[in-house]
């Protein structure tokens, strides 16, 4: 029975051949014999031996074999054999006399790459914040697997250093570009796109500016065992550079959503997301939908405000949420906590690439998330074929659990192991899948399409489409397009309001929101309510005609640093999914609403709106063709 199930588990790892034909045994043992073996040797449990033998009976396939050892108490013997190994295999297997044969596989003690810091650092039990990797398990883990080219992370942040000689080896390159041509040769939109896209600049140059997205890619993917620097988690694993903040260190929604989307179409297996804020977007949860819709693996920082406070897009139901602890397993106190919080990984004084060349220590939940991402890689490497719950569920089940038993506010459901989440993952059997969508790129802005929202620029008098309530004004003040935009709220105490009610197509097929925000605050104190950031607030919600909820679109406040006095304005998007386009054609009409509210406390916030756009497009009509009738 042994055989058999050998056998089958063999013919289920390589059962046909490109030509479609059923392979043949010895194809099979030729496949097998892939992995490390001593070099001409075979294991063979005989199915009987006589009693008291000191060696067994030599199988016909073995006549001009040597015996190199026989472990009677097993009826398990040692062959070297000359000529086919494979072949020879295959006649062992076929003997009745032989309950299986197999290669002598060779073994190793657990890796230990030779790359300077992984030794000096991450894994040092002796340093006080030293041996953080040991605590992943991870050289036992590489015994497992190191990863796979065809696996590919999008580092979604600053950009990656893309001369740096222990990651520009694992760099992801766009088959379908051509480098410095000036021309869109995969028809993605997008001009010279080899390495990426910078999303915050509107460029293709994704070299690292800033120097935080390069540490984080390193965590994820260095080289390993080339004698530099660090061992990254998943070194064979490529890694997609992606840029999403500008100088001197912030992003924007809209930057971040078309990020996502871009990664999950370019073919992403993971997205790491080392960044976020206490700020809720309906348009960012709808993008990380999007991408673990198919079938990429989000994680993402839980941040750094060292509280109990929701930090997006980690929030988000679909993405894994990642806080940080100490290489000795205890909480880092920079983390935040909360009922969103899924897994922790190490994130004090990690050690990762420097951009221009060197290694730097860093800490942060930016650096915990890259670990987690990591140890998402090696498990895709190992079974490609796994969704993105099925990859979540081996981590957190497989996860050590710190502080109290089970999962908690603090650790989440534990800190990641990597070795047991490559012992719990079922291991795939065929060949490594293409690295190929094969869903549509999403189409930010439908063709054909509508302007729903009157005015959305204020530029001319609001009080014909715009109803404003309390303190709301337009002011010439600052402005996102033309010279105007929208004033809601300021001084302590103080409410204000703005809604618009539209006319919504019953045959919608497509649409997109955008509006742009700004706020403007001296007051950073955060809020009781964990799931607001900060006693000052400003939400976007739409509403039925009626003035019933109906979608909330945006929940943002003082305590935001993603939305710091002072900066640019930020842009919010969101692409509408097919249940929200149902809902609104449903509707006829609707509102979007704007409201701001100032806490009582002394100090003031500012926030602004301009250019909103609604932009939808009809269900497509197809004319009939019309053929003339032949001239008689």
């Amino acid at each position: 029975m042994r055989r058999v199930f050998l056998a089958f588990i063999l013919a289920l790892s390589l059962p046909w051949t490109a030509a479609g034909r059923r392979t043949t045994p010895q194809e099979l043992f030729s496949h097998v014999l892939r992995q490390a073996h001593a070099s001409g040797e075979v294991l063979v449990r005989l199915r009987t031996v006589e009693p008291q033998a000191q060696t067994p009976a030599q199988p016909a396939a073995l006549a001009e074999a040597e015996l190199l050892d026989f472990m009677p108490e097993l009826n398990l013997a040692r062959y070297r054999v000359q000529g086919d190994l494979a072949a020879t295999l295959a006649a062992l297997n076929r003997d009745p006399a032989v309950e299986f044969a197999e290669p002598n596989y060779l073994i190793w003690p657990a890796f230990e790459p030779d790359d300077p810091y992984y030794r000096r650092y991450a894994a040092n039990d002796g340093l006080s914040n030293g041996g953080y990797l040991n605590r992943l398990n991870m050289a036992a883990a590489w015994d497992i697997t190191r990863g796979h080219p065809a696996i590919l992370v999008a580092v979604i942040d600053s950009g990656i250093d893309l001369n740096h000689e222990d990651i520009r080896d694992n760099l992801w390159r766009n088959a379908g570009e051509i480098p410095a041509n000036g021309r869109d040769d995969d028809d993605n939109g997008l001009v010279d796109d080899v390495y990426g896209w910078n999303f915050a600049a509107d460029s293709p140059d994704v070299d690292d500016w800033l120097g935080h997205g390069s540490h984080v890619a390193g965590i994820i993917a260095a080289r390993m065992n080339n004698g530099l620097g660090i061992a990254g988690v998943a070194p064979k694993t490529q890694v997609m550079a992606v840029g999403v903040f500008a100088p001197p260190g912030y992003g924007t929604f809209a930057d971040e959503i078309r990020a996502i989307l871009y990664a999950t179409d370019q073919g992403a297996d993971v997205i790491n997301l080392s960044l976020g804020s206490t700020a809720y977007s309906r348009g960012e949860e709808m993008a990380v939908n999007y991408a673990v819709r198919r079938g990429v693996v989000v994680v993402a920082a839980a941040g750094n405000n060292g509280r109990t406070v929701f930090h997006w897009p980690a929030a988000h139901p679909a993405a894994i949420a990642v806080t940080a602890t100490t290489a000795r397993d205890g909480s880092a106190g920079f983390s935040n906590r909360g009922e969103f919080v899924d897994l922790a990984a190490p994130g004090v004084a990690i050690w990762s690439l420097r951009k221009g060349g060197g290694y730097v220590s860093m800490s942060g939940t930016s650096m915990a998330t890259p670990h987690v991402a990591g140890v998402a890689a090696l498990i895709r490497a190992y079974n490609p074929t796994l969704a993105p719950a099925e990859v979540r569920a081996i981590l957190e089940t497989t996860a050590a659990d710190l502080g109290v038993a089970g999962r908690d506010d603090v650790f989440g459901h534990g800190r990641v192991d990597a070795l047991a989440a490559l012992q719990a993952t079922p291991p795939f059997t065929g060949t490594v899948l293409p690295n190929l969508p094969d869903w549509l790129r999403a189409r930010t802005w439908p063709a054909f399409c509508q302007e729903l929202v009157t005015n959305g620029d204020f530029e001319t008098d609001p009080a014909a489409v715009w109803q404003l309530g309390g303190v709301a004004a337009v002011t010439d003040t600052v402005a996102a397009s033309g010279a105007r935009a929208l004033f809601l709220g300021g001084e302590p105490g103080q409410h204000a309001s703005a809604q618009q009610t539209l006319t919504i197509p019953s045959d919608l097929h497509a649409a997109t929101l955008s509006f742009a925000l700004r706020l403007e605050n001296d007051d950073w104190d955060l809020g009781a309510d964990p799931q607001w950031p900060g006693r000052d607030r400003l939400s976007a919600w739409l509403h039925t005609a009626d003035g019933r909820p109906l979608l909330e679109l945006l929940r943002a406040g003082n305590a935001d640093y993603n939305l710091a006095a002072g900066l640019p304005w930020d842009r919010y998007l969101h692409v509408l999914d097919e249940s929200e386009i149902a809902l609104l054609a449903a509707q006829g009409q609707m509102q979007i609403v704007f409201t701001a509210t100032n806490g009582a406390d002394p100090w003031p916030t500012r926030f602004y709106i301009d250019d909103v756009r609604l932009c939808a497009s009809h269900a497509p009509v197809f004319w009939p063709l019309i053929r003339r009738s032949p001239t008689p």
